[in-house]
């Protein structure tokens, strides 16, 4: 990304009124790149940017309970309650779908405030394009992390970072390449670039051990018990159902051995499918999992999206339908 859009950005935020924000349940890459973005630009240029956070999700809290135990006397700021309208603009971070933003007192959808994205997921076009400084995103679907984006954004003004936000950025940027699965050479060398004598890799993953609780592994096992095998040539796709951990059992489809996972489920009547693929399959056929979401999200009444081996899609429409004609798409590429 050129240094000039860098420039630009920083340029728009001085004196205004900033909010920073990210998707519900927000992952460690989401949490810690608000964090990060709060703490540069009151450092480098006085601007002040509370966050917001509706929910994080239970591996975030884990992880934040690890991180304060190698670092007790840092300090995790942020809302839980805000009220949108007192703000200038809004820094989406992780998400390019604002329909994933949920405030308390009032529908991020229904008010005028404008946004800017950060964020590293495939991006179409929204149905509010026109409250988003679409000039100012800083949005790169070639990376695997919005972490990544972040250290960017803070190189390009020659400045660094204290050990803590250097754990902070290498926890994201490591968590959501899957521990390089899903990065490249840029992704190993950004993450190189953080490590010292003072960040240590092994440190590292000490704090993003994460002991499955019970109910996790109880519905890795029934995804198991109820897989679906679908052959297609040489390909092997699973689909299964669970209530919850959508996410955590397409990952584990492809661990046992199947090239992509698909994974649906009703959650507090929302329904969600949760799928995965392996990186050579993806790049061998040119399957693209979070393109064919998002080509699916108007039809099927929802919102999704995300990378060429990991995207969701959450709905109203019919189950089954939205199901078979993904799958279907999938068969396409295969």
């Amino acid at each position: 990304m050129l240094y000039s859009k860098y420039e630009d950005f920083l340029s728009y935020l001085k004196d205004k009124k900033i909010l920073i924000t990210s998707h519900d349940l927000a992952d460690i890459d989401a949490f810690a790149s608000c964090v990060i973005l709060k703490f540069f630009l009151y450092e480098n240029f006085k601007i002040s940017a509370p966050i917001f956070f509706s929910e994080l999700s239970k591996a975030t809290k884990n992880f934040m309970n690890r991180f304060l135990t190698k670092f007790p006397e840092f300090k995790f700021e942020y809302e839980t309650e805000v009220n949108p309208a007192d703000f200038e603009v809004c820094l989406v971070i992780d998400t390019n779908n604002i329909s994933q933003i949920h405030f308390n007192t009032s529908n991020f959808s229904k008010l005028d405030i404008p946004y800017i994205l950060i964020d590293h997921h495939h991006y179409g076009k929204t149905e509010l394009e026109n409250r988003n400084i679409s000039s100012l995103n800083l949005i790169n679907d070639d990376i695997s992390s919005s972490a990544e984006i972040i250290l960017d954004l803070i190189e390009s003004q020659n400045q660094g970072l204290p050990t803590e936000y250097r754990y902070l950025m290498a926890a994201a940027i490591l968590v959501d390449s899957g521990f390089f699965r899903y990065g490249n050479n840029s992704t190993i060398r950004k993450f190189s670039r953080l490590l010292d004598e003072k960040v240590n890799y092994q440190h590292l993953l000490n704090i993003l051990q994460n002991e499955t609780d019970i109910s996790e592994k109880i519905a890795k096992i029934k995804g198991l018990q109820r897989v679906e095998l679908i052959r297609k040539g040489d390909y092997l796709i699973g689909v299964s159902k669970v209530s919850s951990f959508g996410a955590s059992v397409a990952s584990m489809l492809i661990k046992t051995g199947f090239d992509v996972g698909i994974v649906y489920s009703v959650e507090k009547n929302r329904k969600n499918i949760n799928s995965r693929a392996k990186k050579s399959v993806c790049l061998n056929t040119g399957l693209h999992l979070g393109k064919i979401l998002e080509e699916l999200s108007k039809y099927a009444d929802g919102s999704g999206g995300g990378h060429d081996g990991a995207a969701s899609i959450t709905f109203n429409a019919e189950l089954k339908q939205v199901l078979s004609k993904f799958i279907e798409k999938i068969k396409h590429f295969l």
